[in-house]
């Protein structure tokens, strides 16, 4: 029984948001959330290099933390690389959008020619 509920829900969801709005709106807002996200790690990572470089130069130290921070730079070269593919993302989800607005503007305008030959009298 609850089968048929959980499938009934799903119906009124699909005929609720045939066009799948919803979806669209917590992936971006997930993808957000993503890019804030990496923004913060590279931003907490590269303020740790700096103040471990900082430390090195006043007291003297450097043998092999330029290999550390070599490596660890090019840590933080790859996830700049993973923030700018997620900025590709969103601009991949706004032409989406722009060619969905055209799409919805033609189904608009499809659906008041049907309506007005409908109620044209023969």
């Amino acid at each position: 029984m609850q089968d048929n509920s959980s499938h009934s829900r799903e119906s009124v969801s699909t005929r609720d948001d045939p066009l799948g709005i919803d979806k669209l709106t917590i992936d971006y807002d997930y993808l957000l959330y993503k890019i804030k996200d990496y923004v913060q790690s590279i931003q907490l990572d590269t303020t740790e290099l700096c103040k471990k470089q900082n430390e090195v130069m006043v007291n003297g130290i450097i043998e092999n933390t330029i290999d550390k921070n070599i490596s660890k730079f090019k840590q933080l070269l790859e996830k700049c690389d993973a923030l700018e593919n997620h900025y590709e993302m969103l601009n991949q989800l706004a032409m989406i959008t722009d060619t969905f607005k055209e799409r919805i503007a033609e189904a608009v305008n499809d659906y008041n020619e049907l309506k007005k030959d409908a109620n044209k009298p023969e």
